[in-house]
């Protein structure tokens, strides 16, 4: 099949929805037995993939891979931002680690631009010997005049890419015809070439009747002298979110799970699995007051777990959590985990500016940040101490630093390099590194029917949630949707 001009969605801002409608592209034209590639030149995110070359990618990135009929490969995100503090990044080059970078000299500066440019223009040049259409993602707006003279994500990569541009606009948001004619004239202002890149506009979430629209999407067409090719309803789907936690409920709560949002939490679609569970409740709680008397209480990965637990300290959070463990199962997932034993030891600084800490004592370990990162898909096989062994062997990745020694606490888990995670001796109190744990539908179910045993619910008699089969039914729906009402010219 002939290859397609390649084609990248921009936005007036964030959160207008390209991520997803990339997603549904690259399965609208995948299903059309193309080769696609989703490509997003650069991410700042902690939701982050692990590729099977044990490579670290955005995992917004490798959901529109996966809607692309593709196996996720880090020349789809050559750059990856994992933000550490406010005006610090960990930059991560086709999939590894390269060095930690300021905020300021990163977006403001040429210090890194060369680099950059070299790595984008390799993925490029490897999607377009291997793909028969690549569609793009642009960041935040394309029209910000501060950062288009050291652009790398939107229109320099649309340029690179000879890619035709479609602007996309949240109507749910209001305001549409001037965000779109507004755009225009900043891109105009800043940077006329840009302006032949625009093939058209996409109004995104619509919900109403087009007929009252119609007058607003002339002045668009009369003043821009560009096609709306597409309004696209408001669409409920069983995908993960870039970089949001979006709270669901299923049927009415019998279980109310707590978890902690760290200002660094990292990889929190860890529990949109859990929260496709029959009546169970999944809250992200920032403080003491919010926190309540849930029937169990996650503390989350983090890209920067000292500075996190530190944060937790001076707000109290600590101690509340110290009070619910002698009645309430805790779990602590990758940095959370490694709250939950005694030390923290850092004195080289690797992990944060913080150095060594004490943890929260909850589990009889210690861990040490050492040099080097472990980026790993496994499967897990649980130990006899492990109270989910029920569930069976487990499959998840690992992303973090920090070598975990132990003391009388026992391991949950054991695979092929070593073990993984601690369960206290007694109380309901376990840890693990593993991310996309509760993607496995018997160890959520596990869970999930301890904590209804504990407060004398019966176990759970439903189906196990298919994850991948919810994530296929609303990839085909979106491209159903976008089928219906998009019409890109070719």
């Amino acid at each position: 099949m002939t290859k397609r001009p390649h084609l990248m969605i921009q936005g007036t801002g964030s959160h207008v929805g390209k991520t997803t409608l990339v997603a549904g592209l690259c399965r609208l034209f995948a299903n059309q037995g193309l080769r696609v590639a989703p490509f997003k030149s650069q991410n700042m995110s902690l939701n982050s993939f692990v590729t099977e070359e044990n490579e670290e990618i955005a995992r917004a990135t490798a959901v529109q891979s996966f809607a692309a009929k593709q196996r996720p490969i880090v020349h789809m995100n050559p750059l990856l931002l994992k933000p550490k503090s406010d005006s610090v990044s960990q930059l991560i080059i086709h999939g590894r680690p390269h060095r930690d970078v300021d905020a300021r000299e990163y977006f403001l500066s040429d210090t890194h631009r060369a680099l950059k440019l070299a790595a984008i223009q390799e993925s490029i040049d490897h999607l377009n010997r291997h793909f028969d259409l690549v569609i793009a993602e642009g960041a935040g707006s394309c029209a910000e005049p501060n950062l288009r003279p050291f652009d790398v994500v939107n229109m320099e990569v649309a340029h690179r890419l000879d890619a035709r541009v479609f602007l996309a606009t949240d109507i749910d948001k209001g305001g549409v015809a001037a965000e779109l004619l507004g755009t225009l004239k900043v891109l105009e202002l800043v940077a006329p070439g840009d302006l032949e890149r625009i093939a058209g506009f996409i109004i995104n979430k619509f919900r109403g009747d087009r007929q009252v629209l119609q007058p607003a999407l002339d002045f668009i067409e009369q003043h821009t002298h560009l096609p709306v090719v597409g309004v696209l309803p408001y669409l409920s789907l069983a995908l993960e979110e870039e970089d949001r936690v979006q709270p669901r409920m299923q049927g009415t709560p019998e279980i109310d799970v707590a978890v902690v949002y760290l200002p660094h939490i990292s990889n929190s679609t860890d529990f949109d699995y859990l929260q496709e569970e029959p009546h169970v409740r999944v809250r992200f709680v920032r403080s003491v007051e919010q926190l309540g008397a849930p029937d169990a209480v996650i503390l989350p990965g983090t890209k920067n777990t000292v500075g996190d637990l530190l944060h937790l300290r001076r707000i109290g959070f600590d101690r509340a959590i110290l009070e619910l463990s002698t009645t309430t199962p805790i779990v602590g997932i990758c940095g959370g985990f490694q709250m939950l034993g005694r030390a923290l030891l850092d004195e080289a600084r690797r992990e944060s500016e913080h150095g060594s800490t004490t943890g929260l004592g909850l589990l009889d370990i210690d861990v040490e940040f050492l040099p080097g990162k472990t980026v790993v898909n496994r499967r897990f096989v649980p130990t006899r101490d492990n109270p989910f062994a029920s569930a069976g062997e487990v499959s998840g990745y690992e992303i973090h630093s920090g070598l975990v020694r132990y003391a009388s606490a026992r391991p949950l888990y054991a695979h092929a390099g070593g073990v993984d995670g601690a369960v206290h001796e007694r109380l309901p109190i376990f840890g693990t590194f593993i991310h996309d744990l509760f993607r496995n539908p018997r160890l959520s179910r596990a869970f999930i029917d301890l904590l209804r045993q504990r407060k004398g619910l019966p176990v759970l008699t439903a189906p196990l949630c298919n994850h991948d089969t919810r994530r296929e039914e609303s990839y085909n729906r979106l491209a159903a949707a976008l089928a219906e009402h998009l019409t890109i010219p070719d």
